[in-house]
């Protein structure tokens, strides 16, 4: 068994990492093999995986530039009841892990609950308490629940994360009750280009703007809730071309410190589209500086300002307590930017990160109205693993777009958009995201689109 499961994992790590070294890479076993995760990560070589059983592990964790990918048994099971059961406790002794000697994209940490760090640096410049990333790092950073970090000073950052990176991508991620002067969820710092934030919940976190950015260049936070934080929810600080897409930023608020809720714009371009901001502490605001364009959002006390351009409302979104979902009566449903790919029912694109699931009868009534454009055809095989072939007829030439959805809605993957020739076609999907991250098991939606026609059908996913 032990055999069969590591070559299981040897041709996972190769398929995620692309590399041919990866094929080749060696398993360690934490604690069977080696007691400790550093150490494992000390004798690894680049592609390794360093492979971790639950329990609680007091290190701090430094990957000394190699790429290869430190896991929990999350990685090759995807049940995520390995997250909270496999813990690395930093034991308030600098930052839990740390990834900032040149790892390059490839670098991979999944699965783990990090908390209890106290962040890098000299005293009053600490940061990253719960993971600490440096300027050449390239790491995914995924499936982690990042809590109770903290960090000191007079400017202190990024209790949670501190990315000082050019290309990270920190995904799926539970970032909560952190500690700094700045960013305690999560900073982004001088000289990041590209950092994605994606599909994760920023809550319950303590300190000036939940999640900071400043001096930086073509930031994305995409379907992430920013939300009960102590202060503000977010500050973009002389930072170029921010784009924050169908994220909810609400219940933020002062809580014992000067700064007010809701969002703060000071950097050179903000773009903000599908979003929700309202019931903060105080509303959005804007420095004379900043150049903000909010579209198809509903962003509290907005209207009138210059920024508030095409689609924005200014109105009660009807938010669900407890997990911010739409509800029924939401004006947030279907009022996203009908450029934007339709939600998984089939409908315009929701406010948000919840899309609210409507009748399916969306889809049929207009494949009624509008003479078909395409013929799609139910994936096969269906369940798959771990790929999946989707056939299609377009029956008028034009623009044809494929998108994959996952049972929240959120876009997965944009298979293609191209213009395609009448005749038929089929696509494989590997199972992966946009950032060429495996998918877990579940149910997702794959939707075909053309000017004038849309369809949408469901697939099963089982790993």
């Amino acid at each position: 068994m032990k055999i069969v499961l590591r070559n299981l994992l040897k041709i996972v790590a190769g398929l995620y990492l692309l590399l041919p070294t990866s094929l080749t890479g060696e398993i360690i076993d934490v604690p069977t093999e080696i007691a400790t995760i550093q150490a494992a990560i000390d004798s690894a070589a680049v592609g390794d995986t360093v492979l971790v059983a639950p329990g609680t592990y007091i290190e701090n964790i430094d990957f000394h530039g190699k790429q290869l990918v430190l896991a929990s048994h999350f990685f090759t099971t995807w049940d995520t009841s390995f997250i909270a059961k496999t813990i690395i406790d930093g034991n308030a002794d600098s930052s839990t892990v740390s990834i900032e000697s040149n790892e390059p994209e490839g670098t991979i940490l999944s699965g783990f609950s990090i908390r209890n760090g106290l962040g890098t640096g000299d005293w009053p410049h600490v940061r990253g308490g719960g993971i600490h990333i440096g300027l050449s790092a390239n790491p995914l950073i995924q499936y982690c629940y990042i809590f109770d970090n903290s960090t000191t000073g007079r400017s202190d950052r990024g209790a949670g994360i501190f990315a000082n990176s050019q290309k990270a991508i920190i995904s799926n991620c539970k970032i909560f009750n952190n500690t700094s002067t700045s960013g305690p969820g999560i900073t982004i710092g001088n000289g990041s280009n590209g950092t994605k934030i994606d599909s994760c919940d920023v809550y319950n976190n303590t300190g000036w703007d939940a999640i900071l950015i400043g001096y930086s260049n073509n930031i994305t936070i995409n379907r992430t809730k920013i939300v009960d934080n102590s202060a503000r929810a977010f500050r973009n600080h002389q930072t170029n071309n921010t784009k924050i897409i169908h994220c909810t930023i609400s219940g933020n608020g002062e809580k014992g410190f000067q700064h007010a809720g809701g969002a703060v714009a000071g950097g050179d371009t903000l773009h903000i589209i599908n979003s929700i901001i309202y019931a903060n502490a105080d509303s959005f605001e804007v420095d004379n500086d900043s150049l903000v364009i909010a579209t198809y959002s509903i962003i509290e006390n907005g209207s009138g300002k210059m920024w508030f351009r095409d689609g924005c409302l200014d109105t009660d979104p009807h938010l669900s307590v407890g997990d911010y979902s739409l509800a029924n009566n939401s004006p947030a449903i279907n009022a996203g930017d009908p450029l934007f790919p339709l939600d998984p029912d089939g409908s315009v694109a929701d406010l948000g990160v919840h899309f609210y699931a409507q009748n399916s009868t969306n889809v049929q009534a207009i494949s009624a109205v509008v003479p078909a454009e395409i013929e799609l055809a139910q994936n096969f095989p269906n369940p798959f693993n771990p790929a999946t072939t989707i056939a299609y007829k377009v029956l008028n030439p034009g623009i044809v777009q494929l998108t994959i959805y996952n049972a929240l809605g959120q876009r997965v993957r944009g298979l293609f958009r191209e213009n395609k020739a009448a005749g038929e076609y089929t696509i494989v999907w590997n199972g992966r995201d946009n950032f060429g991250q495996i998918v877990p098991s579940g149910s997702y939606f794959y939707q075909i689109k053309s000017a004038n026609f849309q369809q949408t059908k469901a697939m099963i996913l089982l790993r």
